[in-house]
């Protein structure tokens, strides 16, 4: 056989006839520009998807400025206006009052509770916190080492109609 093929080309009357070498390297020659032209078109994409992810990213922390800055607003205009609660078409703010936070030192608690023969512990050396609430609201104590009370700011919320 010669390098052109003309041996081949005689032999089958004129027609040519490829061999199964030949589709093979066509389909894969095939098949690895498509991946070329694929993975190419994927660098493009991904080059877009950074641009548009940024320009996203960016447009998102500028609108959360917003929302911060105009949360804000809402407190100050709230605060100054000498109202607990302003309701209006668009939504509500108000402040919501927030109980005293109770701090429990249970080791003082228990000592104390001991050798004063308070009953606000379990014998299994824990003190029983609703009680000793209880107790010093109603004034039955007035003082007993271990429990802080701090009062609290009240809490500002808002509340946008539609569920934003």
């Amino acid at each position: 056989m010669d390098d052109w093929g003309i041996d081949e080309l005689i032999k089958n009357g004129g027609a040519m006839i490829m061999n199964n070498n030949d589709v093979f390297k066509t389909t894969i020659e095939n098949d690895l520009k498509e991946i070329a032209k694929c993975k190419l078109d994927i660098l493009i994409l991904n080059r877009q998807n950074d641009v548009l992810c940024k320009q996203n990213n960016e447009e998102i922390e500028r609108l959360n400025n917003v929302v911060g800055n105009r949360e804000l607003s809402l407190e100050e205009n709230l605060s100054k206006s000498g109202e607990k609660k302003i309701e209006t078409t668009a939504g509500w703010c108000a402040y919501r009052v927030m109980p005293d936070k109770w701090e429990y030192d249970d080791d003082k608690i228990i000592e104390y509770c001991k050798s004063n023969n308070k009953p606000y512990y379990h014998t299994v050396d824990i003190a029983e916190r609703m009680k000793l609430k209880t107790a010093i609201l109603t004034h039955q104590e007035e003082y007993i080492p271990g429990v802080t009370v701090t009062s609290q700011e009240p809490k500002f919320n808002y509340k946008i109609k539609g569920g934003l």
